[in-house]
């Protein structure tokens, strides 16, 4: 494995336990911002609106939730799953 490659692999590491810190889904104020963050900002529906800008808004919204998801290796049903157990 190349040098580079084994560098990204500790730094994707390094970010996945910063997010699990601030981001942990176990705890359950946690998952009530994650619920609260996919409802408010278009994750479970890609959402529409004529005026482009907006549209683009809820695009950029949509997309920062999603990678803190991608990041915490989650998918929007598993804030579903999470709900369900509460």
């Amino acid at each position: 494995m190349a040098i580079t490659q084994i560098l990204k692999n500790k730094l994707n590491q390094k970010r996945w336990m910063a997010y699990k810190v601030v981001f942990n889904p176990d705890d359950p104020n946690v998952r009530e911002v994650l619920k609260d963050l996919c409802a408010a900002h278009h994750v479970f529906d890609s959402g529409f609106d004529p005026d482009p800008i907006e549209l683009a808004r809820m695009s950029a919204e949509r997309n920062v939730v999603l990678r803190i998801l991608t990041i915490l290796r989650l998918k929007p049903e598993d804030i579903i799953e999470l709900a369900e157990e509460d």
